[in-house]
């Protein structure tokens, strides 16, 4: 027996884990792109991923680290409040940097209704939310200071994203010391590259989160756990790795249920283990995969279901045959459940589940 210690798993969305694995690499390119200068490509990239795959995550280590280099991070949701969220961080953290007359020029902030309104502090002429933020990133870069917008839950319906994205390619073409990171789930990723009038966006570096190597997890978990204090039974790292399919928020979510079972024992058991994936599964099912069944259309789901018939993948002909339409009906549903990252196309007419656990979800919904 010992001290209880504090529990180093972080299962809550867009909490930095202690040890965050299998996406240096990654991290590596896109930092080192912020610190290399204007009209680096790696300050326009876009995460792609399903819920749970870790795109809070990494947005808001990057705003950490480039915070750490002495840039001004802004960390902002894709809402139509964005643009009015990013000068009111702009006036919190760059206070010290700007001087009086420009933040005179930045809007002061009051609420109206459900949302934030503007009103100028100088009404001798008119300003635009691009000519404010084009005086910030003067002021700033003169002073050797850039500036990063991390934006979370892109979505094509949300106007000032695209007025958002408008600018920033000017911003660029200006050579300004700025960089935008935006994540989004896939299906809304697409809409909004699909946008004429933001087609520059097209050439930002898209990274498609995949689920991380086993080996990398198992190093995670035991590094996590090492440095909390405690230690672990290699047959629960087994079986705890394995039990993650790679899946970030999994990982989270099984060390920390695992570490809780007897937090007062130095060891993690494989008894500790298993309680620890069996509880996670079912915080999985209600924080990942309920949400995610609620946005598809009840034909969507009779697709999916229909694959849960066959083991490693499914045809196209046999869908289509268990949902009693033609093939090329079948093939549109195919493409929306594609693009919402939930299956995969894995050969000419086949498709296999993608989003991990998802199938042993419906089959205890459905199948049961």
């Amino acid at each position: 027996m010992s001290e209880i210690k504090k529990n180093p798993f972080t299962p809550s969305f867009g909490s930095i884990p202690l040890h965050l694995a299998g996406r240096e690499i990654m991290l590596d390119e896109i930092l080192r792109g912020i610190n290399n200068g204007p009209g680096d490509p790696y300050r326009s990239t876009i995460f792609v991923g399903a819920r749970g795959s870790g795109k809070t995550v990494l947005l808001a280590r990057i705003a950490e680290e480039a915070a750490s280099n002495g840039w001004i991070s802004l960390n902002v949701n894709a809402d139509n409040e964005m643009l009015d969220e990013i000068l009111v961080q702009i006036r919190d953290k760059a206070v010290e940097l700007l001087t009086p007359e420009i933040l005179s020029r930045i809007t002061s902030i009051s609420f109206a209704g459900f949302g934030l309104s503007r009103e100028l502090t100088q009404n001798t002429k008119k300003s635009t939310w691009r000519s404010e933020m084009t005086t910030i990133l003067k002021e700033l870069n003169n002073k050797g200071v850039g500036l990063l917008i991390t934006v979370d839950e892109v979505s094509v319906s949300i106007d000032a994203l695209k007025t958002l994205i408008v600018n920033f390619q000017h911003f660029v073409r200006e050579r300004m010391d700025v960089a935008l990171i935006m994540a989004g789930l896939p299906h809304k990723v697409s809409s909004l590259l699909r946008d004429d009038s933001i087609s520059f966006l097209r050439r930002a570096f898209q990274h498609h989160l995949e689920p991380i190597d086993e080996s990398e997890v198992r190093y995670s978990l035991k590094k996590t756990i090492e440095l909390a204090g405690r230690e672990i039974e290699t047959t629960a790292l087994e079986i705890a790795s394995l039990n993650t399919k790679g899946f970030p928020f999994f990982i989270q979510l099984i060390g920390y249920q695992m570490w809780r079972q007897n937090p007062e024992n130095v060891c993690i058991t494989y008894n500790d283990a298993i309680e620890g994936i069996k509880l996670a599964q079912i915080e999985l099912d209600r924080m990942i995969y309920e949400t995610t069944i609620r946005e598809l259309s009840d034909r969507d789901v009779d697709f999916l279901v229909a694959m849960l018939d066959d083991d490693d993948y499914s045809n196209m002909s046999d869908i289509a045959n268990r949902m009693k339409v033609t093939s090329k009906y079948a093939g549109v549903y195919r493409q929306r459940l594609i693009t919402h990252g939930i299956i995969g196309s894995i050969g000419i007419g086949k498709v296999a589940f993608e989003l991990p656990f998802f199938r042993e979800f419906l089959e205890s919904k459905y199948h049961s």
